[in-house]
């Protein structure tokens, strides 16, 4: 085998999980850290090398470097995590810990633990991934180096990879920058100089080697096995390169950093390949009318475990649900999702979201971390071991983890609930990552950073807003309740809502309506429903779990195009159907009560069908813009509606009023002051017949009525509902002109 195609790089995962996304205590300094490295080597028989036990970190982490015993926790914990675990392993340490009644046991168990002490102060290390350098935020990029640096990636690469913790050319530019600080942690202290630097004849031991594992791997003529680095620095025909020694069994440490900066390259399994060269998935349909295309690659296919990695961006304004084999066991990071409801419903080993605003994500257990990173109106539903956000606002977690949620930098109206929600394979696969119900700290947050030290940027979810979350999927499974129950006053709330419910049927049936009353109630409690379903933005998660493309096999779907149908079963209005295109053709959007946005559908409109009743067409949503008043009909163009152009936005239907009474009153002045003209009747021109061209205030006493710009019903149209208006502003006019008038009739 050639050992010239011996290729290394920086391994991700340390980086994307281990690394905290914010600046590291200034004793994780080098200074700082090579004094650890002295000082336990000189303690091994007190737990402290080659395994560093809690006990000892915790000593050294409060008791020298003055840190608090919590943040001393959270470093031990997050790298403990890192280690390879069987999920009857991790389940087993969550029973241990549920069992505990005292801060004291808790301890005691603890202290049971301990890691690989050179691999734990290489991780220590990394965290000055994230280190603010003055320098670099004046200048942005570090003086020039003798030491050879990776090739810097394009402008369109840097946008891509905008967090370091995801940038695979951060971890390459880091480690080589400090790779002699690295290899020189790993060192004997006996070995350093007085100025505490290697020499010339420095050596490693193997056991160094197998620490600088946890950083970086490699494979052999670009095969896909992948082995740890001191498997190929062992490898027999290497042993020239590396610098390894048979006699003395250790390295040569000036030719092993020759040979490291020499062979190490651009990760081929790390995210910037994944966006070149992985495989790109079809999850996401474009939205029409927008210049967002939504962009899905993974490496799944050709990755081994724990390199798999899954990129998502520009979801906008849909419905997005997986359950797949690509997501198992992934790393996922999504960017700049907007407006989406998004459903990852596997396991995942962890999750970064960024840049995201008013979506929800509902994630399958997510073994390590889930980040949360400058997003705002997101909420976030998951079984995770653990979560930290960074400017953040607005944001709501509902969340089952064993470890307490991190606050970091940056924070505003943080709101943290229990979770409340299941899917049918969920226990199976919290059972795969090793997360079990309990312990629980979802209300048990940890303020990091100074800067966040006020404990207002977060709250607990009042029980009195707390509802459950149905996931409206149908799958395979067993689980049929929320894993481990809901807190006691949740529960209470839930019980005092339902409890408000029966009493209120139980007063409806009680109160004898007649047939006629119950349709009448019926219709309000359909529209106070719709209104609802509007104003919480509900009726957007609705209406986009409808398909957006056609398919034979799913009932509701015109031949000619895709349908989109408003979510309620029972109707209240006579329906109108918008085509895309003219001639009733192309995609088509079925309404049968008012709607306040269709655009997000259609982005453009060129017929309608109006099975019955009347309806008012703006030309934007929010009912704004140009309005047109569609009796029962067809307008295969939109010229048949004297539309403008193509574009419509919103619709409501025309309640008429019973009695077929018609009474308007016109005024000359605002605010109903001058010469005041009454008709019952439609007026094809108010010149000729009221002698004036312009309205400036008016009364309708009864019926409703058009306002026409110009005569012959011409012209802008102004859709008036029984009621007063002072000004012309009031029925949506920039000037008072009007010209002809009539009646809305059956």
């Amino acid at each position: 085998m050639d050992q010239s195609g011996v290729l290394l790089w920086v391994k991700a995962e340390p980086f994307i999980v281990g690394v905290l996304q914010f600046p590291p205590p200034s004793k994780f300094s080098l200074h700082y850290l090579r004094k650890i490295a002295t000082y336990v080597r000189t303690r091994a028989t007190e737990g402290a090398y080659p395994r560093l036990s809690w006990s000892t970190w915790r000593h050294i982490a409060c008791g020298k470097l003055q840190l608090a015993k919590e943040l001393a926790w959270l470093y031990f914990e997050i790298f403990d995590n890192l280690s390879v675990r069987t999920p009857e392993e991790r389940l087993e340490w969550s029973e241990i810990l549920s069992s505990c009644t005292t801060e004291e046991e808790v301890e005691k168990q603890r202290s049971q633990l301990s890691v690989d002490t050179l691999q734990f102060l290489l991780f220590l290390y990394i965290q000055q991934l994230n280190k603010i350098s003055l320098r670099t935020s004046l200048i942005g990029e570090e003086w020039p180096s003798s030491r050879s640096r990776p090739q810097s990636p394009s402008l369109t690469e840097r946008a891509s990879c905008h967090s370091k913790n995801w940038n695979d050319y951060s971890h390459q530019a880091f480690v080589c920058d400090h790779l002699s600080d690295l290899l020189e942690l790993l060192l004997d202290p006996g070995q350093l100089s007085a100025s505490f630097h290697s020499t010339h004849s420095s050596v490693l031991s193997r056991e160094a080697i197998l620490a600088l594992s946890f950083l970086i791997e490699g494979t052999v003529s670009r095969t896909r096995k992948v082995y740890p680095l001191h498997e190929l620095a062992l490898w027999q025909p290497l042993h020239a390169d590396s610098g390894f020694s048979k006699v003395s069994k250790t390295f040569s440490l000036y030719k092993l950093e020759a040979w490291l900066r020499a062979s190490l390259t651009t990760n081929p399994f790390g995210p910037s390949a994944c966006l070149k060269s992985g495989k790109k998935l079809a999850w996401a349909h474009q939205v029409e009318g927008t210049t967002k295309r939504a962009k899905i690659a993974c490496n799944t296919h050709v990755s081994p475990l724990l390199h798999r990695i899954v990129l998502m961006s520009q979801v906008y304004k849909q419905t997005l649900a997986k359950s797949s084999d690509t997501l198992v066991g992934a790393h996922f990071r999504v960017h700049r999702c907007n407006e989406s409801f998004i459903y990852l419903l596997s396991p995942l080993r962890s999750v970064t979201i960024e840049k995201c605003r008013n979506s929800t994500f509902v994630l399958g257990p997510v073994e390590t971390a889930l980040h949360l990173h400058d997003c705002e109106n997101v909420e976030v539903i998951a079984v995770c071991h653990r979560l930290s956000i960074s400017s953040t606002a607005g944001c709501t977690f509902h969340v089952l983890t064993p470890s307490r949620p991190l606050i970091l930098s940056g924070n505003q109206r943080a709101t943290f609930a229990p979770f409340h929600t299941h899917y049918p394979m969920l226990e199976d696969h919290m059972a795969r990552t090793g997360l079990a119900t309990v312990p629980n700290y979802w209300d048990n947050p940890m303020v990091v950073c100074r800067e966040s030290s006020d404990t207002s940027v977060f709250q607990l979810l009042p029980p009195c807003e707390f509802y459950v979350f149905i996931i409206p999927f149908e799958m395979e499974g067993d689980t049929a309740e929320i894993p481990g129950g809901l807190p006691a006053a949740y529960q209470k709330a839930l019980a005092q809502r339902e409890e408000k419910i029966q009493i209120w049927q139980k007063t409806v049936k009680e109160a004898r309506l007649t047939k006629e009353q119950r349709k009448q109630f019926q219709l309000l409690v359909e529209n106070k429903f719709y209104e609802w379903l509007t104003n919480t933005g509900h009726r957007q998660q609705l209406d986009s779990l409808v398909p957006h493309t056609a398919s034979k096999q799913v009932p509701g779907w015109d031949p000619h195009g895709a349908t989109v149908t408003t979510p309620e079963s029972n109707s209240y209005g006579p329906p109108i159907s918008f085509y895309e295109d003219k001639h009733f053709q192309g995609r088509r959007y079925d309404c049968e009560c008012d709607c306040a946005d269709f655009y997000s559908y259609l982005s453009r409109c060129n017929s309608i069908r109006v099975e019955g009743g009347t309806w008012a067409v703006y030309e934007r949503p929010n009912f704004a813009g140009h309005v047109y008043i569609l009796p029962q009909g067809e307008y295969p163009e939109y010229q048949r509606w004297m539309g403008l152009n193509d574009r419509l936005g919103s619709c409501r239907a025309i309640h008429l009023a019973s009695g077929g009474q018609y009474k308007i009153q016109l005024f000359e002045k605002g605010d109903f002051n001058g010469q005041m003209h009454e008709t019952t009747e439609d007026c094809p021109s108010t010149m000729e017949q009221f002698r004036m061209r312009e309205v400036h205030s008016c009364k309708v006493l009864e019926g409703t009525w058009i306002f026409y710009e110009l005569p012959n019903y011409r012209g802008r149209q102004y859709l008036l509902d029984k009621k007063e208006y002072r000004k012309p502003i009031d029925w949506g006019a920039t000037s008072p002109a009007v010209q002809s008038l009539r009646r809305i009739t059956e």
